[in-house]
Formats: C-alpha cells, sequence, structure tokens
C-alpha cells in the first residue's frame, strides 16, 4: 500500500498499574490527508487490501448501525461531500487486520490507523 500520508506515531501512556498479563497496546499512527491523498487511500484500499467492513459515522450524538452495507465508492463520496463526520474503515493487509478512522475536519481529514493482531483460535 501507498503511503498517503504524513506518518505521526501516536504513543499511548502506560496504565498506572502495569500488569505483565495485559498485552501491549496497538501502535497508533495518524496523518492529515488532502482530497488527492483521500482518493488514492481508496485506490489503495481497493487495489491492495481486502476491506471487511465499513462503518460511518454521521453525527455526534447518531449511533452507528450494526451491520453497514457502503461500498468503498460511497464511502469516498460521503467522505468529500462531508456527508459524515467520520468513517471508518477495516481491512486485511500484510497478514494483519487495519483499522482506518477518517475523520472530516475544516482543513481536510485525519486519518488515525491501527493495526490489530487478533488471536486466532
Amino acid at each position: 500500500m501507498s503511503d498517503t500520508t504524513t506518518d505521526q506515531s501516536l504513543s499511548s501512556e502506560a496504565p498506572a498499574n502495569s500488569n505483565a498479563d495485559t498485552p501491549p497496546l496497538p501502535e497508533l499512527h495518524g496523518g492529515m490527508l488532502t482530497e488527492a491523498t483521500l482518493a488514492q487511500l481508496f485506490d489503495d484500499y481497493h487495489n491492495c487490501t481486502v476491506v471487511t467492513e465499513i462503518i460511518p459515522k454521521y453525527g455526534p450524538q447518531n449511533h452507528v448501525p450494526e451491520k453497514s452495507t457502503l461500498t468503498l465508492a460511497q464511502a469516498q463520496d460521503l467522505l468529500q461531500t462531508r456527508g459524515v463526520r467520520a468513517m471508518q474503515v477495516r481491512y486485511r493487509f500484510d497478514s494483519g487486520e487495519w483499522w482506518d478512522t477518517i475523520m472530516v475536519l475544516p482543513e481536510g481529514f485525519r486519518l488515525v490507523r491501527i493495526r490489530h493482531d487478533f488471536e486466532q483460535g
């Protein structure tokens, strides 16, 4: 997948009660997107990943639908037209499960990316 963002690792503070049995938190990455880099990101989703779920967030008080049937094209259009507050795209890439949250901002779009390595079993 191409690097379409300004990658900025986001640190998580360690819990006050550090417990050896607690798995470490996944690393977060984030950056800002322009209209052009948003379009490239959606091309990357289409060409390089297996999208498993697309979850829209329409407003601060609105509930997220239990099951979304959005396509990548619909999700991209909703973001570009500011028809949503945010969108989460979940996908498989590089032997991992990734969750990208794209938030609509006045100056563009904010991307927060996290890789989950769920236990298979």
